[in-house]
């Protein structure tokens, strides 16, 4: 029997934008060999829950299942990139995910709901922790990429691995949808939709 679990809940783009960020990603271990995040699907992180008890914690977690289905669809944009600093020298590339007021109080409702406190910086990493050497290399060509993108949000994604493996793996627990909204609600929906597309044929993506 598995004594403790770890929780992580997250969004998940669609799949044209899981592309571009896989796109990058290959682009960037070109520049610098293997990286930590270069096999991660694109994905947004709203909470990382340690060491829980599974027979409970499962428990908690499908019984949010009811409130998250009152939220609706949320469109985020991808607004650029931009980047973390770390101890020792370290650092993050992301893209950046637009704060306007509907997400900014989207996201609030969603916290409310899992009981988070703590704030949250929206954003897609592309280069997890590596040293600044890397990082100088890399940002060079990401400080002038403008990819401006809109996109759904549609449902809530838990996964949770064994706290103590040997050989931790995150594996699928729930998919939460959000409220439904039939498709030509969303597609009638105002996009803002200044968009630059970074796969387009005549752009390099590094």
């Amino acid at each position: 029997m598995t004594s403790y679990t770890d929780y992580l809940f997250l969004l998940s783009p669609p799949q044209n934008i899981r592309y571009e960020i896989s796109r990058y990603k290959k682009a960037s271990a070109k520049h610098i060999g293997n990286f930590k995040s270069m096999d991660s699907p694109a994905h947004i992180s709203i909470w990382h829950v340690e060491r829980q008890k599974p027979f409970f914690a499962d428990g908690t977690v499908e019984r949010m299942e009811a409130a998250l289905k009152t939220l609706p669809p949320i469109l985020m944009h991808i607004d650029g990139f931009k980047y973390f600093t770390h101890l020792h020298g370290r650092f993050t590339i992301y893209a950046h995910i637009r704060i306007s007021p509907d997400v900014d109080e989207w996201l609030t409702s969603l916290k409310k709901i899992l009981k988070i406190k703590k704030t949250l910086v929206s954003h897609i990493t592309v280069v997890r922790d590596v040293p600044e050497a890397d990082f100088n290399k890399l940002w060079l060509h990401f400080r002038h990429k403008k990819w401006v993108e809109p996109f759904w949000i549609k449902e809530l994604h838990v996964l949770k691995r064994e706290t103590f493996s040997n050989t931790p793996k995150w594996e699928n627990f729930k998919i939460f949808p959000f409220k439904r909204i039939i498709d030509s609600q969303i597609a009638n929906a105002p996009q803002n939709t200044d968009r630059l597309n970074p796969g387009c044929k005549q752009m390099n993506l590094l």
